[in-house]
């Protein structure tokens, strides 16, 4: 029933708002912090960040211990949903993982997130599992790194001070939705996002260069650092390519439209993720990517496609090398790959409509574009290349 009411007209008019709610936020919020940086003479430098970063470990008297990769001891607050386990499989190269899942332990995102003040006292209650699980994974052996890929919804910046207060570990936190999830609700101690906790990190790792400004004047140390991919999950298999092109991703917002646009003018297009209707069902998405001539991809965030984002989907179709990633231009992005040479960008359906066409009947570009991706994947985008960056920083790798 919900489905079919998100592809009504109806549906389209409450999408269409909801874009509008989104863009009149997300233009105050990154406005405010424009203002505020521009007051305090603010603005990101990667290696004034290094610096920064570096001077806060070495001032609380951690002596950082030099190690190879193989050898470094994370331990790792991650939730084990979703895509996730691609991650801490990355992780695991870098050497031992004391991996800490709260959902193992009893704990859900939802009941956080919804829970009201039950699911606040759950929270206050896995926060307190964090550090006797530290100490003990610390005493087993010496942890080198502390990583987080959290928000303040779950960890509290109360548990990030008491590990460097008490223990003196390097910590690390990623995100790579700020633009989409930078504030929300108040847990009781702070509020959910990024924009409370950042500063108790040593080092805030984000995937949106804007927000690097953010994090800032909210007295944390940014390092812009996209996402990566898992070379072992996504991967060319040989398949026939029997998809001319796919999109992989919940049908939602502008998503729908998107679609409609193309069908209506004769693409054939095959959509795969929650909310389609037909055949959505993807054995695996590297199955996918795989089977795809064309894959499609729109960098847009929420339910706008005007506002983009660097995300996973950009760094695991390339590194497939299956079939060729076809996506919309982000300025970001394109710091990442070649474009016309490694992916191709579109910057309108017009643009998007005339480039499927083009590559649908010259198969053979589309194909050598796939094989280049591929190679500057596995040379430069693994998602250990992305945690070999953060202990470089850090002074943990030689």
């Amino acid at each position: 029933m919900k489905d079919a009411i998100l592809a009504s007209p109806v549906g389209r008019v409450w999408a269409e708002m909801r874009k509008r709610q989104f863009h009149d936020a997300y233009r105050r919020r990154r406005e405010d912090y424009a203002r505020r940086a521009e007051a305090q003479g603010l603005r990101y430098d990667r290696e004034q960040s290094v610096v920064a970063i570096r001077k806060r470990i070495a001032d609380r008297g951690w002596t950082v211990t030099p190690r190879r990769t193989g050898e470094i001891h994370t331990f790792c607050f991650l939730p084990l949903y979703s895509w996730h386990p691609d991650l801490l499989q990355e992780l695991q190269r870098l050497g031992p993982v004391t991996h800490f899942d709260y959902q193992t332990r009893g704990y859900q995102w939802a009941d956080f997130f919804y829970g009201g003040e039950k699911g606040r006292e759950a929270r206050r209650r896995m926060n307190a599992e964090v550090m006797p699980a530290l100490r003990a994974a610390h005493k087993e052996r010496p942890v080198d790194l502390v990583y987080v890929y959290a928000n303040g919804l779950e960890i509290a910046a109360s548990t990030i001070r008491a590990i460097t207060e008490e223990l003196g570990i390097p910590t690390v936190n990623m995100c790579l939705d700020d633009k989409n999830s930078w504030e929300a609700q108040h847990m009781g101690d702070h509020r959910a996002g990024q924009v409370d906790i950042g500063s108790s990190f040593d080092l805030s790792w984000t995937s949106a260069r804007v927000a690097c400004e953010w994090y800032l004047v909210e007295g944390a140390r940014p390092i812009y650092l996209p996402e990566g991919f898992n070379p072992n999950v996504y991967a060319p298999t040989g398949v026939a390519k029997d998809i001319p092109i796919s999109f992989l991703g919940a049908a939602y917002g502008f998503r729908r439209s998107m679609a409609a646009y193309l069908k209506r003018h004769g693409v054939p297009l095959r959509t795969f993720g929650h909310g389609w209707s037909g055949d959505s069902y993807a054995k695996s998405p590297a199955d996918v990517f795989n089977r795809s001539i064309i894959n499609l991809g729109n960098g847009g965030i929420s339910y706008s496609d005007i506002l983009t984002n660097v995300k996973g989907r950009d760094f695991d179709v390339p590194g497939t090398g299956g079939g060729m990633y076809l996506t919309s231009y982000n300025a970001d992005l394109a710091q990442h790959f070649v474009l016309g040479e490694e992916i191709v960008c579109y910057s309108s359906r017009d643009e998007m409509l005339e480039l499927i066409r083009h590559y649908l009947k010259h198969t053979d570009e589309a194909e050598a574009i796939a094989r280049r991706a591929r190679d500057r994947s596995l040379r430069e985008h693994q998602w250990l290349h992305r945690f070999e960056t953060i202990c470089r920083i850090v002074g943990i790798l030689e």
